[in-house]
């Protein structure tokens, strides 16, 4: 979708996700943003949005909002998205990806495009993919741990991550996990089924390479960092 044709859907809204994938798919692979001069007050009118940039090969944290960026496409790093307006809040978890600004006289509209799917997080336990975002975020916890003093190393890890490696080895490594332990499988059984199901998707398609990098290898120091 270019600027013109974003521009053009975004009139009727505050945030745009385009279809999915596939319909079983646990997210969406763009998210497209409007930020206001003057809100519409027809919907949720976001007026910031909080996500992790790369900002000179580290993963920094950054609240953006009308014109807060200039137009260049820049590396969108793993983790939560929020958008706020000045009632409330949605949320996504992205894997990465890059995100493109277009600036006019009256809006910004930010486009976050991924290989990975972008969850949509609805504050529903029983979903699937609030499930997988939470199960991200308790591993990002678990291996930013493990670099201790060099959490500034961890960051420089999740600045030039591959979105895509990054899903498959998260996919694989939750599905381990589970694998391994019914009680996990049981509690989050919807979570368990659907990330089965997008492993059988991706075989299908010829989207699971045989050599993939373990979740490991792509988040934990190694002997040179």
């Amino acid at each position: 979708m270019n600027d013109h044709a974003i521009l053009d859907q975004m009139k009727e809204w505050g945030y745009y996700l385009l279809p999915k994938s596939h319909p079983e798919a646990l997210g969406y692979n763009e998210l497209h943003i409007a930020i206001r001069e003057k809100p519409t007050g027809l919907h949720f009118d976001p007026v910031t949005v909080h996500l992790r940039l790369n900002q000179d090969g580290q993963a920094e944290w950054l609240t953006v909002g009308l014109k807060s960026l200039p137009e260049q496409s820049r590396r969108v790093c793993p983790g939560c998205i929020t958008l706020r307006d000045h009632i409330k809040e949605v949320a996504f978890f992205t894997f990465g990806g890059t995100l493109d600004v277009v600036n006019t006289l009256v809006e910004t509209v930010y486009s976050l495009r991924s290989f990975a799917p972008i969850l949509e997080i609805t504050k529903d336990i029983a979903s699937a993919h609030d499930q997988f975002a939470f199960e991200m975020e308790a591993l990002f916890a678990r291996f930013s741990a493990q670099w201790g003093l060099y959490s500034d190393k961890f960051e420089q890890r999740l600045a030039e991550i591959d979105d895509w490696q990054l899903y498959l080895a998260s996919l694989d490594a939750i599905l381990h996990e589970y694998e391994q332990n019914h009680v996990l499988r049981d509690q989050y059984h919807a979570l368990y089924r659907a990330l089965l199901e997008e492993k059988q998707w991706l075989i299908a398609e010829n989207q699971y390479p045989p050599n993939r990098p373990t979740l490991e290898a792509l988040l934990l120091p190694t002997n040179s960092s």
